[in-house]
């Protein structure tokens, strides 16, 4: 047995948790821009990533509210990070670049 409000709303609910969705992914895009790669200076923001931690750095994005408190654990982790690019990202698991 359903519940009639969530039944009849179903779509509306759906959309919200989309856009809510959208805006904390988006609201790590922004923090990305005018950032750029440690070690070449790439500053396209698609291509920078967080050294060592970026999966669980975007993990925790997608997931966590977007206010203060919940963003707490993931300005942490940022902090704690340094901004690469992609091939850049390579070189280090590759041992090409030292990591400091």
């Amino acid at each position: 047995m359903s519940n009639n409000h969530y039944t009849k709303y179903k779509d509306t609910i759906k959309k919200v948790a989309r856009r809510n969705y959208y805006k904390r992914v988006q609201w790590l895009n922004e923090y990305l821009i005018g950032k750029a790669c440690k070690y070449c200076s790439e500053s396209e923001a698609i291509c920078l990533k967080f050294h060592p931690h970026d999966a669980k750095v975007r993990k925790l994005s997608k997931r966590k509210g977007l206010n203060e408190t919940s963003r707490e654990e993931i300005k942490q982790l940022l902090s704690e990070c340094k901004i690469v690019c992609s091939n850049c990202w390579l070189k280090i698991d590759n041992d090409l670049i030292e990591f400091i």
